[in-house]
């Protein structure tokens, strides 16, 4: 007897194992169709923007971009962000030497502070030249983003999912009818059929079992915000921007790569003061440092032009294409520089 019910619950516990692993398997079967999907507007199954690169070629000298959204080129299709444009740039214009390639690691919402574990995340990627391309997303203070740490599966494996951003967003326009007035808060009249309702909780039961998993992992590796010591000598409203750009670029140097610092298009007064504050951390950091370089590109175009700019804050693909032009003398005269 005690057998049999010994059995019973080994045969249950393996029904539930087989379960979950099949859900989960159909799971990331959507996860990577959704990837495939909306590869020209969101980022790989790795988490960066772009084709998927693999190991270096004999002669390759590869540069990745942190930086957030105005990196990931938001609005813009993945060969119109300033990374790629910046490839075009290089390879233009140094053709005889060791082909480039820049790998887009840019992420909404992220700021400076995100620099030292994106090049942590990829180091696989065994990069010469890091460039840090991050300001806006400071001007309002600590920006703590770390989105793609954020999920487990990228924590755990590198895979960054896309289903459970695209599946609430999908439900919010399923449930409202409008997806902007959706996220603006507003009330609608919108009274979805059963079949978009069916949908909806399709999707929320996929988001839910996500969620899932997340808070699972939250208990078995909690993420902690390290704090950030004030001692590059900037003020302490900027001290936290600082010791972020100062962290990144140390920890890029660690890995032994070379460093391009950039400002990005001014944006505001705010920026302005925000920038300044940063080329004196720079100075007094980084001056007789040769991997170190600062490039200031914040009158390289005006936000205010529409034919550079289309939102206020992120540039047009002639924009963009303006920034990898003015960046691309730099990254060969750091290409240069032995480490």
């Amino acid at each position: 007897m005690k057998r049999m019910r010994a059995r019973f619950v080994v045969f249950a516990l393996a029904s539930v194992a087989m379960s979950l692993v099949l859900c989960l398997a159909v799971l990331l079967a959507i996860d990577v169709y959704v990837h495939g999907k909306f590869d020209r507007t969101g980022v790989n199954i790795w988490g960066y923007r772009g084709a998927t690169v693999g190991r270096k070629r004999p002669g390759e000298f590869r540069v990745v971009v942190a930086g957030g959204s105005t990196v990931l080129g938001y609005g813009l299709p993945p060969d119109a962000a300033f990374p790629h444009q910046l490839e075009l740039a290089l390879n233009g214009r140094d053709a005889s030497a060791s082909r480039f390639r820049v790998v887009n690691l840019g992420f909404s919402n992220e700021g400076a502070y995100s620099f030292r574990f994106t090049l942590a995340d990829y180091a696989y990627l065994d990069y010469d030249l890091t460039i840090l391309y991050e300001g806006y997303n400071d001007l309002g203070g600590p920006n703590l983003s770390t989105r793609r740490r954020d999920a487990a599966l990228f924590r755990w494996f590198g895979y960054f999912p896309m289903l459970p951003l695209v599946a609430t967003e999908k439900m919010r326009a399923l449930r409202s009818g409008d997806l902007r007035a959706a996220y603006r808060g507003e009330k609608t009249t919108f009274r979805p059929n059963a079949v978009a309702r069916t949908e909806a909780t399709l999707l929320q039961a996929s988001v839910a079992l996500y969620d899932s998993i997340e808070a699972q992992a939250a208990r078995w590796r909690p993420e902690s915000a390290p704090a950030v010591p004030d001692d590059d000598g900037c003020s302490p409203y900027w001290a936290f921007y600082c010791h972020s750009v100062h962290a990144g670029i140390d920890a890029a140097l660690a890995r032994h790569s070379r460093v391009i610092v950039v400002t990005q298009p001014y944006l505001e007064h705010s920026h302005r003061a925000q920038q300044e504050e940063l080329r004196g951390m720079l100075a007094r950091r980084y001056a007789s440092n040769p991997l170190v370089k600062y490039v200031n590109l914040g009158d390289a175009v005006s936000v205010r032009d529409p034919q550079m700019c289309w939102d206020g804050m992120h540039l047009t693909e002639r924009g963009n294409e303006i920034i990898g032009r003015a960046l691309a003398p730099s990254v060969l005269e750091l290409a240069r520089v032995t480490r």
